[in-house]
């Protein structure tokens, strides 16, 4: 494994390159792929909420002219070329294009659960391209990436990263790293207005995280991949919402909730691991000291096209340094 110097110092260095809640944005994915080569870094971990919320229909009007609607706004293409600028489009911004014939879309409209299954089959398909790409950019440069799902995706996407022997899924694993380092993960969160699939009443969560405890062979070099940040932290801040999901205003100004774990909190006070990695809260990058663990959520402006992460310097079983990054 590589290292390399970056905030000083002469023992060799470990740096892991974070981030989370990519949200099936292509282009975000490509940036982070191509920051931990900019920075050189030697592990990549991505922290969750990896896969996009909506498809996009792209639909053949006749005599090559297609239709479109992204985030409201009418969308053509009238040759090959724009068919694929605006296929391009849909996927940075994290959304899936499907090409299809008026009846193909009239079909799936018609039946939910046809259109549950090609959103699934979408979603897994781009989970396998980044997969490959990965696979194809870091493994010839010695460098390791563990890929993590989070609470919005659903359970295929595991399978769909099991399929490549050379990428590692944490979520509730232990890998070993160079150094003594351990890195384990759950991709579980405490329940959020949308009951996604990965949520959990807290008494649930809390016994996920005793389990993930028992794991840890080794806390103060144990870098613990957790989406959900800890509640009553700078991490976990975001607006509140009303019953209909709107979010709440008081003299014009928003509110703002905690929404982490509680769970998640209070294992962090009781393991004390190294490093914990969190995503979940997009508005809340940033770090937070619990102890003898820092803690950090990396943030996510997927829908911007705007990678944020974070990198980390691991020496002689300490972080040494860490940088908030957006680009």
């Amino acid at each position: 494994m590589k290292f390399g110097k970056l905030f000083g110092g002469s023992s060799k260095i470990m740096r892991i390159m974070f981030g989370s809640d990519f949200h099936g944005s292509e282009l975000v994915f490509r940036k982070f792929i191509a920051s931990a080569f900019q920075y050189k870094a030697n592990v990549l971990i991505v922290g969750g909420d990896v896969t996009g919320k909506a498809m996009v229909p792209i639909v053949h009007q006749g005599g090559g002219l297609y239709e479109g609607f992204l985030f409201g706004r009418r969308e053509t293409a009238a040759n090959a070329d724009e068919l694929e600028k605006l296929k391009k489009t849909v996927s940075n911004v994290g959304f899936y294009p499907i090409v299809v014939e008026k009846d193909e879309a009239a079909a799936l409209e018609a039946d939910k659960q046809a259109m549950s299954a090609r959103f699934e089959a979408e979603m897994c398909e781009r989970v396998r391209q980044w997969m490959r790409l990965a696979d194809e950019k870091l493994t010839p440069a010695g460098m390791q990436l563990y890929f993590m799902p989070g609470n919005d995706d659903l359970y295929s996407i595991d399978e769909a990263i099991a399929e490549f022997q050379n990428i590692r899924n944490p979520d509730m694993k232990r890998f070993e790293l160079e150094g003594g380092y351990e890195v384990l993960g759950i991709s579980n969160a405490n329940m959020t207005p949308w009951a996604c699939v990965r949520d959990l009443e807290e008494d649930e969560l809390a016994k996920k995280m005793d389990t993930l405890a028992g794991l840890i062979q080794n806390p103060e070099r144990a870098i613990v991949v957790i989406h959900v940040p800890p509640f009553g932290t700078p991490l976990d801040s975001c607006p509140d919402l009303d019953k209909n999901l709107k979010i709440i205003t008081q003299g014009g100004q928003v509110v703002m909730k905690s929404a982490g774990s509680p769970s998640v909190k209070a294992f962090i006070d009781k393991v004390q691991p190294m490093l914990t990695l969190h995503g979940h809260i997009h508005e809340s990058a940033g770090h937070f000291r619990i102890g003898r663990t820092l803690a950090i959520n990396a943030g996510s402006e997927y829908a911007e096209g705007i990678f944020k992460g974070a990198l980390i310097n691991l020496e002689e079983g300490k972080v040494k340094g860490h940088l908030l990054i957006a680009g």
